[in-house]
């Protein structure tokens, strides 16, 4: 009798070994929806559910990284909580970032390069080096109360990347743009979980008294802060070293 353990992994091998791997290669290794670079942390979804009949056929597989495979797992019909994917607008983010992997392996033609210089350049104007980011670099959380503006450049980099015109023709360098969003998404939602309005108008600390009172936590949110920023700033300069190779540019803005 097979076991659960077995059961689970019959689920998660579903689609045979050539369907997986053309879909990987057809991706790049990106996830179809949020763009990031996975690596091994990805998933083949069906489309179409198999309880509902769908095939283990390419047709029928999107690539997707653990995160954006967990909402479509969690999304329940019976208690619905914002918008279900359908399977049409699942099926047309694989094929439209299926198409752009294809076309991004040739030559890039002069006007893409252009487009892409004009993306990279409002990035830069948006988040800079010398602001948010070296802030996030440097400050202590552990206990000391920061100016929340501070981190208004992390905001209107979000709001940015809620444009779907604000988006890299060359993968890399949208693979490199999704994946320090999804950094900084990690650092706001932190921010805004664990940290509090101090008795000054326009600051914010964790909550000095936890480091007594609730040590383990106090150190576990200052840590996930700390080391949330680290990552965002590696991403950041990643992503600028990218932007300089495949553009030829370095932005005014991007200063190190």
């Amino acid at each position: 009798m097979p076991t659960l353990g077995m059961q689970r992994e019959g689920l998660m091998m579903s689609f045979p070994p050539k369907v997986k791997e053309d879909a990987l290669v057809a991706c790049g290794r990106c996830c179809c929806l949020c763009h990031r670079f996975c690596g091994l942390k990805i998933e083949i979804h069906h489309i179409k559910p198999r309880a509902s009949g769908g095939p283990d056929t390419f047709e029928n597989a999107i690539p997707l990284c653990f995160d954006c495979h967990a909402d479509m797992r969690t999304y329940d019909p019976k208690h619905p909580k914002g918008t279900k994917y359908s399977e049409n607008e699942l099926t047309r983010f694989r094929n439209d970032w299926f198409e752009k992997i294809k076309n991004s392996g040739g030559f890039q033609s002069t006007s893409s390069i252009e487009t892409d210089k004009l993306i990279f350049q409002k990035l830069m104007e948006v988040l800079p080096w010398n602001g948010s980011l070296s802030f996030i670099s440097t400050n202590n959380f552990a206990g000391w109360s920061f100016r929340i503006d501070n981190l208004d450049q992390l905001s209107r980099f979000q709001y940015l990347c809620d444009n779907p015109a604000f988006e890299f023709i060359d993968t890399d360098l949208e693979s490199s743009k999704a994946q320090l969003l999804n950094y900084i998404n990690r650092f706001q939602s932190l921010i805004g979980q664990y940290t509090f309005p101090t008795s000054n108008p326009g600051f914010n600390h964790i909550p000095p008294e936890w480091e007594e009172k609730a040590p383990q936590k106090f150190n576990q949110v200052v840590s996930e802060l700390e080391n949330t920023a680290k990552i965002i700033c590696n991403s950041y300069q990643e992503l600028t070293r990218t932007g300089t190779r495949k553009l030829g540019m370095l932005p005014n803005f991007a200063h190190f």
